[in-house]
């Protein structure tokens, strides 16, 4: 979380690199592969790294969300529902679930308005490559505003972009006082 999407763009082409990167060292060093897998040049393996890039980067926001979460969880529906003889499967999906649902919907909505830094990532692993299979819509306007000179579509892509990150902020803090409204936290 508290790296820059710049600098694990750059941390994961070295792990992905195709010559001297970390996992093909690893794979071949245990006998799992023969030759170099081309992590960032294959279509479908460059889409995966840089998911697997933006997972890493992300997972530490989720993980602090959804711990506070359990944290916040009163033990007397726990205790109620051991007396009561639920199973765990039971007690986790009737009472844990219900009350960190509202902080999962924080996590959601930090995560809709944080995707653009996916920008960073992509742009300095692919650079939308190959044959812009790894573009995602922040790399298109880039190349779309500069490379295209197109600055006028750019700009509308960009408006568009905007609305979407606003409707899922929206989306998503409707469900979070939904949730919080289900649990009697609503004020």
């Amino acid at each position: 979380m508290m790296f820059s999407p710049v600098l694990v763009g750059f941390q994961f082409k070295f792990i992905f690199n195709d010559n001297v990167g970390l996992v093909n060292n690893a794979l071949q060093s245990l006998g799992l592969s023969s030759s170099a897998i081309p992590w960032l040049v294959d279509e479908k393996l460059a889409m995966f790294s840089i998911i697997f890039a933006e997972v890493w980067m992300s997972t530490s926001v989720f993980a602090i969300l959804i711990l506070a979460g359990l944290f916040s969880i009163p033990q007397d529906p726990q205790e109620a529902a051991k007396v009561d003889g639920c199973s765990p499967w039971q007690s986790f999906r009737h009472i844990t679930l219900p009350f960190i649902m509202p902080f999962i919907f924080i996590a959601m909505a930090i995560r809709s308005l944080d995707v653009a830094r996916a920008y960073d990532i992509v742009q300095v692993m692919t650079n939308g490559g190959p044959a812009r299979r790894t573009e995602i819509l922040w790399t298109l306007i880039g190349r779309t505003g500069y490379v295209d000179a197109k600055m006028g579509y750019a700009n509308a892509m960009g408006y568009v972009s905007i609305f979407l990150a606003i409707f899922f902020t929206i989306y998503f803090f409707r469900k979070l006082n939904a949730a919080r409204a289900e649990l009697g936290m609503a004020r």
